[in-house]
């Protein structure tokens, strides 16, 4: 009889060891998917960090991955000495190779890079193996001309004055990117042509679209 209820008594110590072991083992696994996952606002998740910062091939610094106008975007920084006219950035996912086309990026400059693909932004998702690929470079590094001609962007306008004391015969054009948040637009540049302007003279060349806001000029040529 005293060897049943002693033998009954071991079991239920061992039923609570088990217990206690299991409930340790859940909250350790709680306490590591949490550090995983993405909180309610919409942070960066911790893999995700892990991946901010990398150096691509000496060239782009990758310093976030967000989502604008419902689609992936990457901002990155031109961390290297020359002025990229055109590349393309290649990240792998869990499932496929994604693409953003890099245009007119100069030394020293942060801009959003829109994915090509139509895919948004994923808290889930995996960015590895990034690349740079058919990296284009200004033969000749971008100018703004100041000794020349003065640009300033007008609400709906562009405006170029002649400052270099003499007739410039020469077509003008304007190189400019559209930019949010102080950030530029890495993926396109756009361009307006001034067909020559006289000494000391002011022309405009319309752009409804645009004001100080909303545009950044990046540098012009004069051909």
């Amino acid at each position: 009889m005293k060897t049943g209820v002693f033998m009954k008594k071991r079991f239920v110590a061992i039923g609570l060891l088990v217990l206690v072991a299991v409930s340790l083992l859940i909250a350790v696994v709680l306490k590591n998917c949490s550090n995983g996952k993405d909180t309610q606002n919409g942070s960066t998740v911790a893999y995700q960090n892990a991946q901010l910062g990398v150096t691509v091939d000496s060239c782009l610094r990758i310093i976030g991955i967000d989502e604008y106008y419902g689609r992936l975007a990457v901002i990155a920084e031109n961390v290297s000495d020359s002025d990229i006219e055109f590349a393309v950035l290649t990240v792998k996912t869990k499932s496929e190779t994604l693409t953003f086309n890099v245009s007119a990026l100069l030394r020293g400059t942060k801009a959003v890079l829109l994915c090509n693909e139509e895919v948004g932004s994923n808290p889930g998702e995996v960015y590895t193996a990034w690349q740079t690929k058919d990296v284009v470079l200004f033969e000749e590094p971008p100018v703004m001309n100041d000794d020349k001609i003065e640009v300033k962007i007008a609400n709906g306008s562009i405006s170029v004055r002649n400052i270099s004391g003499k007739d410039i015969d020469s077509d003008i054009y304007v190189f400019y990117k559209d930019k949010k948040d102080d950030l530029v637009n890495g993926s396109i540049t756009y361009k307006t042509r001034i067909e020559g302007i006289k000494a000391d003279s002011l022309t405009y060349a319309k752009a409804p679209e645009l004001d100080e806001n909303n545009c950044q000029i990046i540098f012009t040529e004069i051909m």
